[in-house]
């Protein structure tokens, strides 16, 4: 998501911003029009006047390019600070976490949410790439089930658990479900737009970011409740 416009974003950010937007607004048309198979990169670079050098400085592949995924994982700039809310991160006194582990994921996730950006482009025409694409469902897949061991991992630490401890991997199973899930409703839900992602018409970007932290807030209550907790 992006800052509103008042929100202080410097003209560096802005153009990076514009350029990230352009190159996943272009790729999603042609391949809407040709294909994934169907246009090269250069072509793609060529139709926003940019060049292949700047094309890899924002995606690794075509493909993430019309995912708009990008090559860091959101998670990690809030990893350390995830590891030290927990107990493994204790002095050895006994004392308890600082946070409980749940509620330190939905922290997690909240801030990595909050630092994703949404090309305005129509999202029914995105589905309907990832439904004729199978390389682009093969490609989101490979990537979330990455960030979903990676995530596994980052409980470990944080519980002082052995590497491949199967609570971590069914805990991190269970929330990265819940962040996709609930992203799906937040670009389902208009929130007061007539047409178009979140973050366009009336609705500002920080009423969208509000609005995606309420949908997760809930999401993972509901999975509280689910053990009792």
């Amino acid at each position: 998501m992006k800052e509103s416009a008042t929100g202080g974003v410097g003209p560096r950010e802005r153009r990076r911003r514009e350029t990230y937007a352009a190159l996943t607004t272009h790729a999603r048309t042609l391949t809407a029009e040709r294909g994934l198979n169907g246009f090269t990169i250069e072509e793609l670079c060529e139709g926003i006047g940019v060049s292949r050098r700047t094309f890899f400085n924002y995606f690794a592949t075509k493909e993430d390019a019309v995912l708009g995924a990008k090559t860091a994982d959101p998670i990690e700039p809030f990893a350390a600070g995830f590891v030290a809310s927990g107990p493994a991160a204790a002095d050895g006194s006994g004392s308890a976490p600082l946070l409980p582990l749940k509620d330190a994921l939905l922290e997690l996730f909240v801030a990595a949410f909050a630092t994703l950006e949404i090309p305005r482009t129509d999202v029914r025409a995105f589905m309907q790439a990832m439904h004729d694409e199978p390389a682009l469902m093969k490609r989101m897949i490979d990537s979330a089930m990455h960030r979903q061991r990676a995530l596994a991992e980052l409980i470990c630490q944080r519980e002082g658990l052995p590497p491949g401890d199967p609570y971590a991997d069914l805990v991190a199973t269970l929330v990265s479900h819940l962040g996709m899930s609930s992203f799906q409703q937040f670009v389902g839900d208009d929130g007061g737009c007539s047409a178009g992602p979140p973050g366009a018409g009336d609705e500002s970007d920080l009423e969208a970011r509000a609005r995606l932290t309420a949908i997760l807030t809930s999401n993972f209550s509901h999975a509280a409740r689910l053990f009792g907790s």
